[in-house]
């Protein structure tokens, strides 16, 4: 009897599976053998079907290897596959490891290690030996090897670790895309050489088409578009909780994180795909694995189609400004002028933030490629994720690092191609030419700028035919230009340079570049849709979009923490008062409604004391479409401090309310606040204040 091995098993079904003519190098590249070996092995299987009665494969000299049959044909050669037993192919003490593993994974009660023998054709010894590689992986996954006399083997631990070690196990040498494709994949794509394979196995009588539609069903109602990566994740970690439940082994949640997560949307849309699994699959799906549901819901990395805050946005946008700051400072680049770097990590980071909690490990497929090509990035971007893991008190695993790294690589490469670029700056001044030539050197000491020409005012327009400029700076009022224009004192003070800075990196992160095209647009051409001109522009020149209806400025902390937005020594008996003491110097400005104050407590109530984000200090917030008018920020000291519930940082000394109008506007203040926060001698002197203009002082400088 002619049989195959493995590798020749796996060649014929490829040759089996592709639409077109195979090369020998093509097929020595994929099995990562001598294209000589290849040719033996191709040899070897005309063997097997001429022994079969079946036609041998068709060579095509510089073309390729095919298998040119009808349906039939194929049927029958994988019933000779399927024939193939343990007797005729031996497997490896590791690959006998994994069979045990995945055996036992899909146990309801206890296996025999007899059973185990018959099964891989090996003695009782060689089992026993085996168990021991078995012992020891199970354990690497906090899991034990139960053995009890005359009953047998069995694992035992809790069931999130076993279904986390399920995975593990699937993807140990794929990564969840294969994975998925192997499970998906027609049977003669799946079919296994010896004992049943681990992943056919395991998944044979799971419909996964179904609760493919169930996914897709569920990126339609939470108006999102979940990663490749994510998305067979999520299928897989699906598959794995009905093969669990139909062996009764159900996931246990803490009721305090379950009532949590069903306030979220993500809950109520896995309750209705819970819903379609019971009744598709005959099961009980319990409320628990409806959580756990929700769980790798939040965790998958996504797109979504509409802008939606979560309510515990700002703990995310603050380590997210500070990882791409202290990224960007050990590279030299200001990387936080650039929006899509910043839009791109934060919607990255908070999944990474659910995964990290419920220790769902995120593979990453190119990560070999990204240490080889970006190892110097790798290790800026690992030491700046500290940050993150300080924050969820866990250690991140290299595939999330490096998807982190696919980020900032991106950004180095926008840098690189012109995306800051140096400003091109005209210098207007009425008091001469020795003045103008002084306030130059001292705008080029202190910028990275171009000085396109001094001139009078009168020569503004003719200059702005001619010649590109992205900012006019004068010493004179100037009025009706097209270009933007910033008045200085002749000397440039430092209150100057301050508020230049922000027309500077606007020009940086591309805004002002885009401007300057609309201008040239708009004085030849009429513009039938200008929201959609400006979007298509900002695609095609990799610049950032301007936020121009909401104030491409960004404020300051000193613009915001005015006197009337600062309060101190207030009275409250919780921190409830607190939050409304808070929000009403809000309201009182303008800068929300008391709609919005009513959000902020309702978030705490909601979702927990997230934004006691220090000790002592809290940050309450809210979604800004819960009432914001504009961006605003209040402070205040209370008398008594208070307690939000927050096991580490309680009690509350310094209460900030926040409201936002988009993500980045406020981030520039924002910056300054943790900087002025996360100095002690800062924090003593605003507790210590009892007057509001000497803290009002103290921010200003």
């Amino acid at each position: 009897m002619i049989t195959l091995d493995e590798r020749c098993s796996q060649i014929l079904i490829s040759l089996m599976d592709a639409t077109v003519p195979v090369k020998i190098s093509e097929l020595a590249a994929l099995f990562k053998v001598s294209n000589r070996m290849i040719r033996y092995n191709l040899n070897t299987i005309d063997e097997f079907l001429k022994y079969n009665s079946l036609p041998q494969l068709v060579r095509k000299p510089n073309v390729g290897v095919e298998f040119l049959e009808p349906c039939e044909n194929k049927e029958k050669v994988l019933c000779c596959l399927g024939e193939i037993s343990s007797y005729q192919y031996s497997l490896s003490s590791k690959e006998r490891i994994h069979f045990i593993l995945s055996d036992l994974m899909q146990q309801r009660g206890f296996a025999v290690i007899n059973t185990f023998a018959e099964k891989l054709s090996v003695s009782r010894s060689a089992i026993v030996k085996d168990l021991t590689g078995v012992k020891a992986w199970l354990a690497a996954h906090d899991l034990e090897l139960k053995s009890v006399p005359k009953y047998g083997i069995k694992v035992v631990g809790e069931e999130k670790k076993l279904r986390r070690a399920a995975i593990e196990l699937l993807t140990e040498t794929i990564d969840m895309n294969q994975a998925l494709e192997i499970v998906k994949s027609p049977v003669y794509h799946r079919i296994a050489v010896g004992p049943d394979d681990p992943l056919k196995k395991l998944f044979e009588d799971i419909d996964i088409d179904y609760i493919e539609q169930c996914i897709k069903k569920a990126e339609k109602e939470l108006d999102a578009v979940f990663s490749d990566a994510a998305y067979s994740g999520i299928v897989i970690h699906i598959a794995i909780a009905i093969k669990r439940i139909q062996l009764g082994r159900d996931i246990v949640m803490p009721k305090g994180e379950l009532n949590s997560l069903k306030l979220s949307k993500e809950f109520a849309v896995a309750s209705e795909l819970a819903g379609h699994l019971e009744e598709y699959y005959k099961l009980q799906v319990p409320v628990d694995e409806i959580g756990y549901i929700t769980i790798h819901l939040l965790g998958a990395s996504k797109s979504n189609l509409t802008n939606r805050y979560r309510e515990d946005w700002l703990p995310c946008q603050l380590i997210a400004e500070r990882i791409i700051r202290q990224v960007g400072d050990s590279l030299g680049l200001n990387l936080i002028a650039d929006n899509q770097l910043f839009e791109g990590f934060l919607e990255h980071l908070q999944p990474t933030l659910y995964r990290m909690k419920h220790g769902l490990n995120l593979k990453n497929p190119l990560l070999d490629e990204l240490r080889r090509n970006y190892g110097d990035l790798f290790q800026i971007v690992r030491q700046a994720a500290k940050l993150l893991e300080e924050y969820g008190k866990k250690q991140l695993n290299d595939g999330e690092i490096g998807y982190f790294v696919m980020h900032f690589a991106a950004a180095v490469e926008r840098c690189r191609t012109g995306r800051m670029i140096s400003p091109h700056i005209l210098l207007v001044c009425g008091t001469g030419i020795g003045t103008a030539n002084m306030l130059a050197t001292r705008l080029q000491a202190v910028f990275d700028i171009n000085i396109v020409d001094r001139v009078a005012f009168h020569q503004v327009d003719q200059v702005l035919q001619n010649r590109h400029v992205d900012l006019i700076v004068s010493t004179v009022p100037i009025q009706n230009s097209k270009i933007k224009s910033f008045m200085v004192n002749p000397l440039l003070t430092e209150q100057d340079i301050e508020k230049l800075k922000q027309e500077i990196k606007g020009i940086k992160s591309g805004g002002y570049r885009l401007q300057s095209i609309m201008s040239i647009i708009q004085s030849h051409c009429k513009i039938l849709d200008e929201d959609k001109l400006i979007k298509e522009l900002t695609g095609f020149l990799n610049i950032a979009e301007t936020e121009e209806k909401k104030g491409v400025v960004q404020p300051l902390l000193k613009d915001l923490l005015r006197a009337e937005t600062i309060k101190l020594n207030v009275a409250v008996k919780d921190w409830e008062e607190a939050v409304r003491a808070g929000g009403k110097l809000l309201e009182d400005v303008g800068a929300s409604k008391p709609d919005y104050t009513d959000a902020m407590v309702n978030a705490v109530k909601n979702i927990g004391p997230y934004m006691v984000i220090a000790p002592g200090i809290a940050m309450p917030h809210a979604r800004p479409e819960a009432g914001v008018n504009e961006i605003g920020m209040s402070l205040i000291t209370l008398k008594n401090p208070v307690c939000f519930g927050h096991k580490e940082n309680d009690p509350v000394h310094i209460v900030v309310c926040l409201c936002a109008i988009d993500h980045t506007t406020h981030l520039e203040a924002l910056s300054d606040l943790v900087g002025l926060l996360g100095d002690e001698n800062h924090v003593r002197m605003i507790l210590e204040s009892t007057d509001n203009e000497v803290l009002v002082n103290l921010i200003n400088s």
